[in-house]
C-alpha cells in the first residue's frame, strides 16, 4: 500500500475537487477533514471517500460550488440550508456560528439540512472542546435512497442510517474527551474499506438480504444490511439510540425546510440532517478546574485492574489523539485499490505527480 502524508493527501483531494467544479474554499475544507480523518485512524472517513464525492458531484448529488445559507437565526439558535453542498462545508459554518453563540450567551444550537456526507462527525465537537466546549453532535437518516444502510431491530429491510453521534468534552488542548460512533454496528465506510482491501468482516457487522450472518463485504452492496449496535440479539439499544438521533437531526434539523421529499411519508420518506448543541463551560466555572476534575476521572478509571489480554485502559478519543500522532510522524498507508482509482482520475483531469 503507498504512503502518503497528510498534506499530500490534502494536495490530491483539493485538486481533484476543483477540477470537478468546487470553489478553492470548499476543496480545501474537505480536503483538510478527509487527511485529518486518515490521520486519526478513522481511514473510513478519509481519502477513500474522494472518489464518493467525484462520483456524487458527477450525478448532481452534491452541488460543488453552492452556498449554504442561515434560513432562520436567534441569539441562541440558528438553521442552515446547506443547498446540497459538501456537509463538511455546511458543519464547519455551523460550527463557527454556534461558537460565537455559546460564547455570548453560554449554549447554542445549529440545525443543518440539504447536506450531503459530513464526514467524521467527530471533529467538530473535537474542535469545539478545544475551545472550552461542552459539545454534541448528531447526523440522522431515515428512508430516502441512497441513505439508508441499517435494519430496524428484527427487520429485514434497511429503512435507517448509520445515523452517528458525537461527544466531547475539554481536557488535554491535543486530546479532548471525544466519543464518536455510529448507532448502527459498524459504519458503512469500514465494509468500504474491508471491501477494497479484499478483507473479511466480523459475522456480526451484516446480514444478507435473506437475513443471515456473513463475513463478506460485499452482501452489503448486494442487498443486505448493517445491524444496529447490539447486533442480532441485543440490538435493540442500538436502534432505538439511532431512532431518537433520526429525532434530534432529522426532523429537527428539516423543521425549516419544506419539500416533498422531506416531508413525505410511508414508501417515500425522507428526512435527514444534522444537530450541533454546544455549552461554554466558562460560564459555569472555572476551565482549568474542570479540566483537572476530568483528570481526575480518567485517572480513577485507568487506575482498575486488567482483564486477560488488555494492557492498557483508554479514554474516549485517546487512541485517536495517539494515532494522529503516530501517522503524523510515519504517514498514512492508503489500500492499493483506493490509490489505483484515485490515479486514474487524477491522469484524466490532468493532476499531475508530484504536487
Amino acid at each position: 500500500m503507498p504512503l502518503l502524508t497528510p498534506s499530500r493527501i490534502v494536495d490530491i483531494t483539493g485538486a481533484l475537487l476543483q477540477k470537478c467544479g468546487a470553489s478553492e474554499s470548499h476543496a480545501a475544507i474537505v480536503a483538510e477533514h478527509l487527511a485529518d480523518s486518515n490521520l486519526t485512524g478513522h481511514d473510513s472517513h478519509g481519502f477513500i471517500r474522494v472518489m464518493q464525492y467525484l462520483r456524487e458531484i458527477s450525478d448532481g448529488v452534491i452541488i460543488p460550488n453552492a452556498e449554504p445559507m442561515v434560513i432562520s437565526e436567534t441569539t441562541t439558535a440558528a438553521q442552515i440550508d446547506g443547498n446540497n453542498t459538501f456537509g463538511q462545508v455546511v458543519a464547519t459554518m455551523a460550527l463557527k456560528i454556534a461558537l460565537g453563540k455559546a460564547r455570548e450567551h453560554g449554549m447554542s444550537v445549529v440545525t443543518m439540512s440539504n447536506h450531503q456526507h459530513t464526514g467524521r462527525i467527530g471533529s467538530y465537537p473535537e474542535k469545539a472542546a478545544k475551545e472550552g466546549m461542552a459539545a454534541i453532535m448528531c447526523t440522522g437518516f431515515v428512508g430516502g435512497t441512497q441513505l439508508k444502510d441499517v435494519a430496524p431491530f428484527g427487520g429485514l429491510a434497511r429503512k435507517l442510517g448509520s445515523n452517528p453521534i458525537a461527544m466531547a468534552f475539554p481536557y488535554r488542548d491535543d486530546a479532548p474527551i471525544l466519543l464518536d460512533f455510529a448507532t448502527s454496528v459498524v459504519a458503512e465506510g469500514k465494509l468500504r474499506v474491508a471491501r477494497a482491501r479484499g478483507e473479511s468482516i466480523p459475522s456480526d457487522w451484516v446480514m444478507t438480504s435473506e437475513g443471515t450472518p456473513t463475513n463478506d463485504p460485499n452482501d452489503y452492496y448486494s442487498g443486505g444490511s448493517i445491524l444496529p449496535t447490539g447486533g442480532f440479539y441485543s440490538g435493540h439499544k442500538g436502534y432505538a439510540l439511532s431512532f431518537m438521533v433520526a429525532m434530534f437531526s432529522g426532523i429537527m434539523a428539516g423543521l425549516g425546510v419544506s419539500s416533498e421529499t422531506s416531508t413525505a411519508t410511508g414508501d417515500h420518506l425522507q428526512r435527514g440532517g444534522t444537530v450541533l448543541m454546544l455549552i461554554d463551560l466558562a460560564k459555569l466555572g472555572s476551565l482549568d478546574l474542570i479540566k483537572t476534575q476530568v483528570d481526575g476521572v480518567v485517572e480513577y478509571v485507568k487506575d482498575t485492574p486488567l482483564r486477560d489480554g488488555f494492557s492498557e485502559i483508554y479514554y474516549p478519543g485517546e487512541i485517536e489523539a495517539r494515532t494522529r500522532s503516530e501517522r503524523g510522524a510515519r504517514g498514512i498507508h492508503i489500500e492499493d485499490a483506493t490509490w489505483e482509482e484515485i490515479s486514474e482520475v487524477m491522469k484524466k483531469h490532468g493532476v499531475q505527480e508530484p504536487l
